[in-house]
């Protein structure tokens, strides 16, 4: 009787459950997992197509035609390359002597004509060219001949004291045009001035 009391009284004096108490700190952060391994390299892609082809470009200007009925050649003749010539007279039955120099050309044919011009500084002076001194009367003449294939250089001098000369002291340069003879027609019938080189290059530049 006495354990039996006992043993209830005891029972009936446990509390309630107290609160939950705080939570703890939080724990230190775990170490990096390890990298993972690369992935496959993919595959290349396929190549593209070919772009169409641009348009085409449009032609350039034309440039100026040439004009192919006139030729023009230039020649350096040295002192040495004089030959002394007999030369027929003309209207009279004498000769005489003159210095010459022959240069082949097939350019100049039956239906063409020529123009020359020897080069005294920086003009090209027409031939033929008469030249007398006043002072003492010494004169120097240089001209030209041509045929079919050939043209040919003529020069003789005279001194004060009378003495031919049939070469020059120095070398001469000459230049000639070789025209066909309709062109040489219609620049005479234009009025251009045959004996200057200039006024036939400006016709020829106007008149391709």
């Amino acid at each position: 009787m006495v354990t039996l009391a006992l043993s209830v009284a005891l029972w009936s004096c446990k509390g309630d459950q107290g609160p939950q108490g705080p939570a703890g700190p939080q724990g230190a952060q775990g170490p990096t997992g390890a990298v993972g391994a690369v992935g496959a390299t993919g595959a290349v892609g396929a190549t593209g197509a070919q772009g169409a082809t641009g348009a085409t470009g449009a032609n350039g200007t034309n440039g100026k035609d040439g004009n192919a009925n006139v030729k023009w050649a230039e020649a350096t003749v040295a002192a040495a390359d004089w030959k002394t010539v007999d030369a027929a007279g003309t209207g009279v039955g004498n000769t005489g002597q003159v210095g010459a120099v022959e240069k082949t050309d097939a350019n100049i044919t039956a239906s063409s004509i020529v123009m020359a011009y020897v080069k005294v500084g920086t003009q090209w002076v027409a031939l033929p060219r008469v030249l007398v001194k006043e002072t003492d009367g010494s004169t120097e003449q240089v001209s030209f001949g041509f045929e079919t294939g050939k043209i040919s250089m003529y020069y003789s001098s005279k001194a004060a004291n009378g003495v031919m000369s049939y070469k020059p002291q120095t070398s001469l340069v000459f230049g000639y045009s070789t025209i066909e003879k309709t062109l040489l027609a219609n620049m005479k019938a234009a009025g251009v001035n045959l004996r200057s080189r200039e006024a036939v290059n400006a016709y020829l530049q106007t008149h391709r």
